[in-house]
């Protein structure tokens, strides 16, 4: 067999191994009895009940165990309710959402990224506007974060999502070793530098750090793309249809980070993010650039630890906007599919409201975007992180969930090829450059660049 027809065979075997194991991870809680395959979305009634498909990327305890009481204490107030719950590991369940949405087993209920990830769909018409049923509930809307609700909001007004968890990055920092080396938090990027290179002098490692899944070089470079460029022009080149990135701030933005690699774990490259994560917690390095979402994870790897956190410092004389906090919430959306519109929006309201986010956080240590869900919260590192989150006056969208997917994976793959010093930033540039004005074509003519 040829090779480019091996290829296809392989690809179309691959889709339908994934579409086929979506079916078949139904059925792994009580409430997936229900068939996951072979019915549009909304399953057909069961015994009087409405089967309504929830797909979360969840799997891992106590989060799983969290989703899945919730959606059964649901059940038992509404009879009429029975959910199919399916859940996948974060990368694979990018890869099972990508098959399924659209298809004949789209779930009701799945979780989506903001940004591009999920307007792809939208763009498709395969999302749900929920902009009508808030604006029938006032209260409902008004009883939300707005500077997080904007995230799920597009440019011309659709709402197509409601927060789960709140996040953001920061640096995260071992206020042990910073007393005992007379280190003061940085201030500016230069100061960041030189605290990087005096930790580096004794022996220590400045920064824990893992590019092995490249989404984690995307959060630094998205944050210094912000420093770097304007809102206007950086506005103008994350949007698919007009993306052009000649800007020299984007330039600007890796040479930033490369300046980091030195203080960086070694080989990040070959290094998962979540080690580099459990390396910072068990004191084998200063700092972190981690995400408030990973505190329960840090906690849970070093108890002993005691750590501050404090935002990307200012580079001095960059012109993009500095104010900005990197980072998106993480939420649900409703498929334009289903047969139960009205109960998918009934539920969410409940899920993702201040009741369940209140003992959300106690449990789980994750704020969903309802306001006002700390009462009773003792820790004082989870309550910072949600006062920095809650009271930011702008936020971003992730950068790899940002851009227009095949823009995001040759950022990914140019990020990684800067990171083990194969590439530099004006040839990454060029290469994403040319990605990006063939994504233009792409999406004016209706293409899939997925």
């Amino acid at each position: 067999m040829k090779r480019g027809i091996l290829k296809k065979a392989v690809g179309f075997t691959m889709a339908c191994v994934m579409a086929f194991s979506f079916a078949g991870c139904a059925g792994n809680s009580e409430s997936g009895s229900a068939s996951a395959g072979g019915s549009s979305a909304g399953s057909a009634a069961a015994g009087g009940q409405k089967v309504i498909k929830f797909f979360h990327r969840f799997p891992d305890e106590p989060y799983n165990g969290f989703i899945e009481s919730k959606l059964h204490e649901y059940e038992k107030s509404h009879p009429d309710i029975k959910f199919d719950i399916m859940s996948a590991q974060n990368q694979d369940y990018k890869e099972k959402i990508k098959v399924v949405v659209g298809g004949d087993d789209t779930p009701d209920i799945f979780f989506s990224w903001a940004g591009d990830f999920t307007e792809r769909f939208i763009r498709e018409n395969l999302i749900l506007d929920l902009t009508p049923y808030m604006d029938k509930d006032p209260e409902w809307k008004n009883s939300l974060l707005e500077n997080q609700m904007s995230i799920y909001t597009t440019k011309d007004g659709m709402i197509y999502g409601i927060p789960f968890r709140l996040d953001s990055k920061q640096f995260f920092y071992n206020t042990e070793i910073f007393e005992k080396n007379g280190i003061e938090v940085p201030k500016t990027f230069d100061d960041l530098l030189a605290a990087c290179a005096k930790l580096k002098a004794v022996g220590i490692t400045p920064i824990a750090y893992g590019n092995s899944e490249p989404w984690a070089g995307l959060h630094y470079i998205g944050t210094l793309n912000q420093i770097y460029v304007p809102d206007s022009v950086r506005e103008k080149d994350y949007e698919p249809t007009t993306g052009s990135f000649t800007d020299p701030g984007y330039v600007q933005a890796m040479k930033s980070y490369q300046k980091l690699l030195p203080y960086m774990t070694e080989n990040p490259d070959g290094v998962k993010p979540d080690m580099a994560r459990s390396m910072f917690a068990m004191g084998q390095a200063a700092i972190y650039y981690g995400e408030l979402i990973e505190i329960p994870y840090i906690k849970t790897d070093g108890p002993d630890l005691k750590f501050g956190m404090f935002k990307f410092p200012e580079v001095v004389g960059a012109k993009g906007n500095q104010e900005i906090l990197t980072g998106a919430p993480e939420g649900f959306v409703i498929s334009s599919k289903t047969k139960y519109p009205q109960e998918c929006v009934d539920f969410l309201k409940w899920f993702l409201g201040k009741e369940v986010g209140t003992e959300q956080c106690q449990k789980i240590g994750w704020f969903n975007a309802a306001k006002d869900t700390t009462s009773g919260l003792t820790d004082q590192s989870l309550i910072d992180g949600y006062k920095v989150v809650s009271e930011a006056k702008q936020m971003s969208e992730w950068l790899d969930n940002a851009l227009y997917s095949t823009v995001s994976k040759e950022y990914q793959e140019e990020v990684s090829k800067l990171t083990n010093g194969t590439v530099s930033p004006e040839e990454a540039m060029k290469k994403i450059q040319a990605k990006a004005k063939e994504a233009q074509t792409l999406v004016k003519s209706g293409q899939k660049g997925e």
